[in-house]
């Protein structure tokens, strides 16, 4: 992809903000969110600062043996991740730190999709719906206003958002559902 059309978030700007202003994320002591990869709205420097905030902070790591996604807590975002399934960063062996997903208070999603009712579309292997599943945290989608979409097709599987989170505004979920 040309440099010119990546999507791409710094510190300090309006959407790393938003994230960080909400009052879910403020009074969050756990915090597990997702090493952003290819076109996903960038988390490493929301990471970091989730970190310099003191906030405990946990990202999926893919255990091969049961084939699904465990929490991890991240203490260095640098030196914690190297490349791992899918080439996706994910934290070394050394430094695996499994976390329960009921200490999570704030869960940071990634999604292709999702509607204003909190739908989700993933990538359709389901890792995440599982990882998500017994989870009583807060779920924020992070997502670019243009992946916000009329309606998302879903399964009985699926895990609906509590909060969208894009780049321009904030979706309260539940207030749009039926």
């Amino acid at each position: 992809m040309r440099e010119g059309l990546r999507r791409v978030s710094v510190p300090g700007t309006p959407f790393s903000l938003r994230v960080l202003q909400l009052t879910e994320v403020v009074a969050a002591t756990w915090v597990a969110g997702y090493v952003s990869f290819g076109t996903e709205v960038p988390t490493h420097e929301l990471l970091r600062r989730l970190l310099a905030e003191g906030k405990h902070v946990c990202v999926p790591s893919f255990d091969p043996v049961g084939q699904r996604y465990i929490c991890s807590e991240l203490k260095h975002f640098d030196a914690d991740l190297v490349g791992g399934r899918l080439g996706i960063l994910e934290p070394k062996h050394v430094a695996l730190r499994p976390v329960h997903v009921d200490k999570v208070d704030v869960w940071l999603v990634p999604g292709l999709a999702f509607d204003e009712a909190g739908h989700r579309l993933g990538r359709g292997m389901g890792y995440f719906d599982q990882l998500l599943r017994d989870a009583r945290g807060v779920k924020i989608a992070l997502a670019y206003d243009f992946q916000v979409v009329k309606k998302v097709p879903t399964d009985g599987h699926d895990v609906d958002m509590d909060l969208i989170v894009t780049e321009t505004r904030i979706i309260r979920c539940l207030r749009n559902r039926q």
